[in-house]
């Protein structure tokens, strides 16, 4: 649905059409509110116009002018596609300062955001293999053994495609979300069950590729950046994605502990005792071991987004030694978790400065992918079984103060860690917001920063 003033301007009339193309594209993209505005007064600049954008979770409003007492033109458009595709966005980047500096036309706009959209970054095999092994480096990450790590990957496997069907068939995403969180969770229950095998740390995993994280930091960029209404829709979004999941999970607990899966087909449990890994001999091995699967954990995501293929190098770089960092941090030298996080994330985000213009590429597309390892999966984890056990209490037995002590803390500590990851991504964005990585070193904005602080303060 769109409403358009009638006017007779041609010209006005294929602006406001283009820059609503742009910005829905961006918006359905994954594109945080403040890169969907510069984007779009950046093209706006190049085609002699000044434009005004109100952006709601589920549509768009669009006001352009030449001079505000000469009158202003206004088109409403709803957004109805969500989902994440960071080659686009990082297109449109690239397409709007090829409009400011070579002030092309609406028409060939048009026609480059049409190529854009259509792309196809990666194929279908490509996702269903690279996501899946996300999962086994996640769960080598958690300390899973090899067995694990294997139904790990066919659970993966089994929930992508399952989720891609539903959205195929234009289900509704909550639901979507819990089916695909049924069919994860239940497979992993039923392997672990005719096998005879520990999974926990493949449970862990089992659901980390549907977590809205890109949505979640999304959401807490756009509070740091001032839109706050922009930011609660993102962030309420998301907590019903993830409520969703959490019903999904409690679902499958809940069949689980009827006894349905019981029955043992093969006993592995031997052959997986025989299979735990052994701390690396030396500190050298350990870490390249942590920086190899931090890296694939990360190139996996990397490819569910749709993050350019010229990226996904500085995305395996940036989320080995992110996770590295953070590992050192928390359990070489005994940091807590929180700051360990903290501390990589605001790594993988500074460095996203230096690696942009280096790639072409916004520093989000890929410094985003690059933190997916470090979600709390564990603690996520432990916290939701917490609750499930707390509310499958049989009636009459209270729980233990304790216990439900230490649930909320598990709880509480995951949120937190979610939240310092978020402000470590958008340290950079923030603090460099008013500067362009095009055409820049990362040094250089420092000092351009550093030296714009000192003047102030001469001057006060």
């Amino acid at each position: 649905m769109e409403i358009l003033e009638k006017v007779d301007d041609k010209e006005i009339n294929e602006t406001l059409h283009v820059l609503a193309d742009v910005v829905v594209a961006l918006h359905s993209s994954g594109a945080h509110y403040a890169r969907i505005v510069r984007n779009v007064e950046r093209m706006a600049k190049g085609l002699g116009f000044e434009v005004e954008l109100v952006l709601t979770f589920n549509g768009i409003v669009l006001t352009i002018y030449k001079d505000k007492n000469e009158g202003s033109y206004t088109l409403a458009r709803s957004i109805k596609i969500k989902g994440i595709n960071f080659e686009t966005v990082s297109g449109i980047s690239i397409l709007s300062w090829d409009v400011l500096e070579n002030k092309i036309s609406t028409r060939r706009i048009g026609k480059i955001l049409n190529r854009i959209k259509r792309k196809v970054v990666y194929q279908k095999w490509e996702l269903y293999l690279l996501l899946p092994l996300a999962s086994v480096s996640l769960c080598r990450l958690f300390e899973g053994d090899w067995l694990q790590c294997i139904i790990a990957f066919i659970s993966t496997l089994l929930g992508i495609s399952f989720l891609k069907f539903l959205r195929a068939k234009s289900y509704n995403s909550f639901f979507s979300y819990f089916l695909v969180t049924v069919l994860s969770v239940s497979s992993i229950h039923l392997l672990g069950a005719i096998f005879n095998l520990n999974h926990i740390q493949a449970l862990a995993v089992s659901v980390l590729y549907l977590v809205p994280g890109v949505i979640l930091i999304n959401s807490f960029i756009d509070y740091l950046e001032g839109y706050i209404e922009a930011g609660s829709s993102k962030f309420i979004y998301g907590l019903f994605i993830i409520f969703a999941i959490a019903s999904g999970f409690f679902f499958s607990n809940f069949i689980y502990n009827l006894g349905i899966f019981n029955h043992v087909l093969y006993d592995f449990s031997e052959t997986q005792q025989s299979l735990v890994f052994h701390e690396e001999s030396s500190h050298a091995l350990l870490f390249a071991t942590k920086f190899l699967f931090g890296g694939l954990t990360s190139l996996g995501f990397a490819v569910l987004f749709n993050t350019p293929k010229r990226a996904l190098w500085v995305v395996f770089l940036l989320g080995g030694i992110g996770f590295l960092i953070k590992y050192v941090l928390n359990v070489e030298m005994n940091f807590s978790q929180l700051f360990a996080v903290f501390c990589a994330s605001c790594f993988v985000g500074v460095s996203g400065m230096y690696f942009a213009h280096r790639t072409h590429t916004p520093p989000v597309v890929f410094t985003i992918p690059a933190v997916i390892n470090m979600i709390p999966g564990l603690l996520s984890y432990q916290f939701m079984m917490g609750i499930i056990n707390w509310i499958m209490q049989p009636n009459g037995k209270v729980q233990n103060v304790d216990e439900v002590i230490k649930i909320l803390n598990t709880g509480i500590s995951a949120i937190f860690i979610v939240f310092a990851l978020a402000f470590g991504v958008a340290f950079a964005v923030i603090v460099f917001k008013s500067h362009s990585v095009k055409g820049n070193d990362l040094n250089k904005l420092i000092e351009l920063y550093f030296s714009k602080n000192a003047e102030k303060k001469s001057s006060q």
